[in-house]
């Protein structure tokens, strides 16, 4: 269970600790056990169990994934962050590899345009020559300007939780010999 999911206030502290150490050694054999709507929880879980407690391994981590495992974390970490602050805070807070990679997974899901709108940000990012972070003076260059606030809008509008979950139920069961630990 990532941050986030603490953070949105969906859960209370109890359930996140248990959920996070209940997945983060998940096996491959659990995997058809996990309620659906649990599943992208379960291999973020599972996924950031294999990070040091600081994190600062995490983009070796991620790095070494198998491409399943890459673009699902990807675009559930990419789709957080705009969910969160906009695409101003997705380049404030990751790099422009890392969002690209989360259009990558949108793509491998099969989710129709939430893909071609985290590409048309990346264009205005990349054109605009705007940094991706690193300092306060970056986040208010990125979010002042106003550049992202209709792609905002359109990803705001087109992104459905549930189907999302959905797709990646049935990716993560087309690909589960990548998921989860061996037994």
């Amino acid at each position: 269970m990532s941050t986030f999911d603490f953070l949105s206030g969906n859960t209370d502290i109890d359930s996140f600790i248990e959920k996070q150490n209940k997945y983060k050694s998940l096996k491959r054999s659990e995997l058809d056990s996990v309620p659906k709507e649990e599943i992208v929880l379960a291999v973020t879980c599972w996924i950031e169990g294999k990070f040091k407690e600081d994190w600062s391994d995490m983009a070796k981590v991620i790095n070494g994934l198998p491409t399943p495992c890459l673009n699902l974390y990807c675009a559930d970490y990419v789709t957080k962050e705009i969910m969160n602050g906009g695409f101003s805070q997705a380049f404030f807070n990751t790099s422009r590899d890392f969002i690209g990679a989360g259009a990558e997974g949108f793509r491998a899901l099969g989710y129709e345009r939430a893909d071609e709108v985290i590409e048309r940000a990346l264009k205005i990012n990349f054109d605009s020559a705007k940094p991706t972070g690193h300092s306060i003076e970056d986040f208010f260059a990125l979010s002042e300007n106003g550049d992202y606030d209709e792609l905002d809008k359109e990803f705001y509008s087109l992104f459905d939780d549930e189907k999302f979950t959905a797709l990646a139920y049935d990716y993560i069961m087309r690909y589960k010999k990548y998921f989860g630990d061996e037994n």
